[in-house]
């Protein structure tokens, strides 16, 4: 059953999450096309960077604590490849909320009819030539009771 305030706190949740880790927020429930788009951003490459020299440095610390060192600096040429490829990604997130696992996980409601919405919709702003030659993420925002589960890449 519907719940209008499972939704609206669902989505505020996933936004809050997004903003938090650079997301820039640029339509929430757009419609075009016959289709209704959750949260279309822009991920900055700057965001990206920050988000990779984390993990980088948590990488770094596991390899000191295994004792292998020499894998160091593969590691640090192979961030610095990955920066060089970075660009501002178009990221739409689907978000999902359920307030009990009752009837599943709200992450499971993404079927492939709803796959097949959500590119359509997305190839509406990839013709706009602000977005033309950006790169497209498709992600999927699960919250179910309190718990968020941001997954990236989820389809293609």
């Amino acid at each position: 059953m519907f719940n209008e305030n499972t939704w609206k706190y669902g989505e505020e949740k996933v936004q809050n999450y997004m903003k938090k880790n650079g997301y820039k927020i640029l339509y929430t429930n757009f419609s075009c096309v016959g289709v209704e788009l959750d949260i279309v951003s822009i991920f900055p490459k700057k965001s990206q960077i920050k988000k990779l020299k984390i993990k980088l440095k948590n990488d770094i610390k596991k390899l000191k604590e295994n004792n292998e060192k020499d894998k160091i600096l593969v590691f640090k040429n192979n961030f610095k490849n990955c920066i060089n490829n970075l660009t501002d990604l178009f990221v739409i997130t689907e978000v999902k909320s359920r307030a009990t696992d009752k009837y599943g996980l709200g992450s499971e409601a993404v079927n492939d009819y709803k796959i097949k919405n959500i590119k359509k919709g997305a190839n509406y702003f990839l013709l706009k030539d602000e977005y033309k030659n950006m790169q497209v993420r498709f992600d999927v925002a699960s919250v179910d009771g309190e718990n968020l589960t941001y997954i990236e890449n989820a389809f293609y």
